[in-house]
């Protein structure tokens, strides 16, 4: 099911892309890597907030969209990207709001809440025992900046694969998010996978509270941006390049900033870095500007869920590139 349709010949399994290779060539050349791939994850989680101003109605209203991608999943439904964000509206099964919660971190009644005022604002509707996701969510919800990004860090690996003669067939942009499009059903599937994992284990870290990480982020991704350019090197690995970004000094960012780039509050962003300050996630200077922290005793943790996190995009990137590299291999048999 991973790339539609009937193939005239089978693939052999040599054509594809082992998910080992990457994570080791994500790894090796982590520096070219990291900005475009923080990109990507900063970019999604900021827009999780601007939605609702609520980042946890988002995420509550991209589980239920998972729930519906796995159904058609499970049953080896194959759905285009036209056609999923063209329909007028999703039936879904009747919610399990201690389901959502423990799947999502957020407590069982903060979920109950977020729900009922999903439900007021329209955005979900009840009909019977089920629920039906309107059109004007399904909008909300569809991710033209993601597919994009997406597409930019998956060309990026592919490019790094390619002149380490690992992938021998011609791939470019257009055909990476064809492919993607073509079978929503399982990218999205794969896609979920990936992100609601990253998310939960992010949300446990910084104790469930999904402003706290968001904020924490921003900072982060500066010096990820100031490294590549200061570096300007393809060849440093994952563990050099945690080493080195600590000596990198950014010109920091302050909270009216980081309150415009992430949409949440001043005041909210305000109380928010008191308790970042206070862990060592990030630090304030004598001219109020706020730069990444040493991280304290967190590192090891943090290095674990980053690592998990590479392991699980790892196997999505392979997924995606086979299922293109399948694709002309069909296209060439018709």
């Amino acid at each position: 099911m991973g790339w539609g349709g009937n193939l005239k010949i089978i693939p052999q399994i040599n054509t594809g892309v082992d998910k080992g290779v990457l994570k080791n060539i994500i790894f090796d050349n982590y520096l070219n890597f990291a900005p475009e791939y923080m990109s990507f994850l900063g970019e999604w989680i900021t827009g999780t907030y601007k939605a609702f101003n609520d980042a946890d109605k988002y995420i509550i209203l991209g589980y239920l969209f998972r729930k519906t991608v796995a159904f058609y999943y499970d049953n080896y439904i194959t759905v285009s990207y036209e056609t999923f964000y063209k329909t007028d509206h999703f039936d879904i099964e009747k919610i399990n709001i201690v389901e959502i919660a423990k799947d999502l971190g957020i407590p069982k009644e903060t979920t109950r809440r977020k729900v009922s005022e999903l439900e007021k604002s329209g955005v979900i509707k009840k009909k019977g025992k089920h629920l039906i996701i309107d059109k004007s969510a399904i909008k909300l919800v569809e991710p033209v900046n993601t597919m994009k990004n997406l597409t930019n860090v998956f060309y990026l690996i592919y490019n790094i694969c390619k002149s380490q003669n690992l992938i021998k067939y011609e791939i470019d942009k257009e055909s990476i998010t064809n492919a993607m499009k073509a079978n929503l059903t399982y990218t999205w599937h794969n896609y979920y996978k990936f992100i609601f994992s990253w998310l939960y284990n992010w949300k446990r870290f910084f104790n469930n509270d999904t402003e706290l990480f968001i904020i924490w982020c921003i900072p982060m991704l500066h010096r990820a941006n100031k490294m590549k350019k200061e570096k300007n090197r393809i060849d440093i690995d994952m563990t050099t390049w945690r080493s080195e970004i600590e000596k990198i000094e950014t010109q920091g960012i302050n909270t009216m900033s980081l309150s415009d780039i992430t949409g949440i509050p001043r005041p909210t962003v305000t109380r928010k870095l008191k308790t970042l300050f206070k862990n060592e996630h990030l630090y304030i200077d004598k001219n109020k500007l706020i730069h990444p922290g040493t991280l304290g005793g967190f590192k090891d943790e943090m290095y674990k869920i980053q690592n998990n996190a590479l392991n699980e995009f790892s196997e999505f990137t392979g997924k995606i590139f086979n299922q293109v590299i399948f694709n002309q291999i069909s296209s060439k048999t018709k």
